[in-house]
This record gives structure tokens, C-alpha cells and sequence, in this order.
């Protein structure tokens, strides 16, 4: 097994931990997703269907320690895989209405039915959000490059998404994102993604 990690995914990182200065108070944030991901090729032809359990402590240092299981059905088959995450990410506040924030991760793909192999992957993720109103944020730019640490898994798999969050009040947030996957650096899937959260 051999590590192939391109040194230019962690430049990301290692520059939020350059820019490091203190950001909001500790505060936990719990959430649920759905998503449904439609051929990139022809939108209409379902792909697959994800749910998605996430929890994040941000301190008020800007470190944020996550967690996360997801289970994912592909359409028409009997095949089906559970992914459970970890993240160390930093965020950065740039003004009062921007903030940028980058994880780096380790993730376990578990084959719930079907012939899926099970195998270990990591993740590096960069996010950009704007403040719109005092409560719409608009999850302008997110990227993430995730792979297998065994090439021969075939799990090469980034993603571009943006989306907009509303806060409902003090603690509820929804959000809906649009997502474009790629496979192997070829285009794969448009995801459609709905979260409910509650931050305390």
C-alpha cells in the first residue's frame, strides 16, 4: 500500500494555519442531509441517493473537530457503501463577511451489500462562505479532493459544490447545495443536497 498524496492539497491547509488568528466562540453543530445524485451526462437518469449524519466543535481558536457516517444506495442495484469521517479543519474569518476554511481527514468506505471492496481514504476539503444578510449565507466555493491511499480502489473522486444556508433562528439552519463529482477526473455526477441543522 503506498501514500499518494500530491503535496499541492495540503498548500490549502497549511495556509489557513499561516493566516490562523482567533474566530468565533466554541460552538457545536449537528446536521442531516439528503442528497440525490442525477448522471452529470443526463441529469434526469438518477445515480445514486446519500444520507448523511455530520457533527463539527468549532473552537474559539478556529479549530474545528468533525465527524461524520454516511450511507449511500446507487440507483437500480443491490449495491450500497457506508463512509465514516474524521476532519481537523481550520477556519478563518476574512472581515466581517467573509471566512475561509480548510480540513484535512481519514475515512473508512464500508460495502453494506453488493461487491464493493472496503478500504481507508483521505480527504482535503476548502470552503469559501459570504455573509449576505444577517441571515443567508451563501456557501459560495467549496472543493474536495478525496482518494483512496490504494490507488487500485478506484475512489479518485473531487468535487466542486456551492450552495446558500438560512438560519430558521438562534440554533436551526437549513441549506441546499448543488454539487458537480468527478471520477477519476471525468465528469460523474450533479448531486442535489438538502441539510437540516442545529448549532449550539
Amino acid at each position: 500500500m503506498r501514500l499518494n498524496i500530491a503535496p499541492a492539497c495540503l498548500m490549502p491547509v497549511v495556509a489557513l494555519f499561516l493566516l490562523a488568528r482567533p474566530a468565533a466562540a466554541d460552538s457545536t453543530f449537528v446536521a442531516a442531509s439528503f442528497t440525490t445524485d442525477r448522471d452529470a451526462h443526463e441529469v434526469s437518469h438518477p445515480a445514486d441517493t446519500q444520507f448523511e449524519i455530520n457533527a463539527a466543535h468549532s473552537f474559539d481558536n478556529g479549530v474545528i473537530l468533525g465527524a461524520s457516517t454516511e450511507y449511500e444506495n446507487t440507483a437500480f442495484s443491490d449495491k450500497a457503501n457506508v463512509k465514516i469521517e474524521g476532519i481537523l479543519g481550520y477556519r478563518v474569518p476574512l472581515g466581517d463577511l467573509f471566512s475561509l476554511t480548510g480540513s484535512a481527514g481519514l475515512g473508512g468506505h464500508f460495502r453494506a451489500s453488493g461487491s464493493e471492496e472496503n478500504f481507508p481514504y483521505y480527504v482535503f476539503r476548502v470552503a469559501t462562505d459570504i455573509k449576505v444578510t444577517e441571515d443567508v449565507t451563501w456557501n459560495a466555493l467549496s472543493f474536495r479532493y478525496r482518494n483512496a491511499f490504494d490507488p487500485d480502489d478506484d475512489f479518485l473522486t473531487p468535487q466542486i459544490a456551492t450552495g446558500i444556508s438560512y438560519d430558521l433562528d438562534q440554533h436551526n439552519v437549513i441549506s441546499g447545495k448543488v454539487q458537480y463529482n468527478l471520477k477519476d477526473r471525468k465528469p460523474d455526477t450533479v448531486g442535489f443536497e438538502i441539510d437540516f441543522g442545529y448549532r449550539f
